[in-house]
């Protein structure tokens, strides 16, 4: 078996898309990533350990808190995890406001798995 690529480092995934997220993280847990799902952002707030390293995927719309939210609730808490955005829903205005906030990224999806 291969060892994770930094088995410290825990990559979390955040989508009320059950289908997606599970596919995502199936699909990263194969490249021997370790990977934490949460299908809202609440889900993410009250079980997640913010002081394991690593990063955040993150998608827009969800209910009851959006993406955008999060990442305004994370910085007010202080949690200071690189955000990659991973949406369906793009557009400009969300984009240039998620990358301002400091995500790191912003991918439109589909996106290939490559990628």
């Amino acid at each position: 078996m291969t060892d994770k690529p930094c088995s410290q480092a825990l990559i979390r995934v955040v989508d009320d898309d059950k289908d997606f997220l599970e596919g995502l993280c199936f699909l990263l847990d194969a490249k021997n990533w370790n990977v934490a799902a949460y299908r809202s952002a609440k889900d993410f707030l009250t079980t997640d350990a913010p002081s394991v390293p690593g990063c955040l995927i993150l998608d827009i719309h969800m209910p009851d808190m959006s993406g955008i939210e999060l990442q305004e609730e994370m910085k007010r808490r202080g949690i200071d995890l690189p955000i990659i955005i991973l949406t369906g829903h793009a557009d400009i205005e969300s984009a240039v406001k998620t990358l301002k906030m400091g995500a790191v990224d912003f991918l439109q999806k589909p996106v290939a798995p490559e990628v």
